[in-house]
């Protein structure tokens, strides 16, 4: 992941991995943390910074395309905690 300049938006990454598939869901989790994403819910992961390149090649790697969602994201209430997680400003 290339950006680290904070455009004041936030990437939502949403998956829905079958059971089925567990080691996946399991490894996307685990490449997302490693890169610093925050689990703000089971399977809703937040990231402040440009990362659709390095999701695109990980949802090929996995074969999970039509499983996982991304999203950027403009505002999302109450994100002073967030912003404080990732060092952000907390205008």
């Amino acid at each position: 992941i290339k950006s680290r300049k904070w455009d004041k938006r936030y990437r939502l990454v949403m998956f829905d991995i079958p059971e089925k598939r567990k080691k996946t869901r399991e490894r996307l989790r685990f490449e997302m943390e490693e890169v610093g994403f925050l689990r703000i819910q089971d399977s809703a992961w937040l990231y402040p910074f440009d990362c659709e390149e390095f999701m695109a090649l990980l949802k090929a790697a996995l074969h999970i395309g039509k499983d996982v969602l991304y999203a950027v994201v403009e505002e999302i209430e109450n994100d002073k905690w967030i912003r404080k997680h990732f060092n952000l400003p907390l205008e």
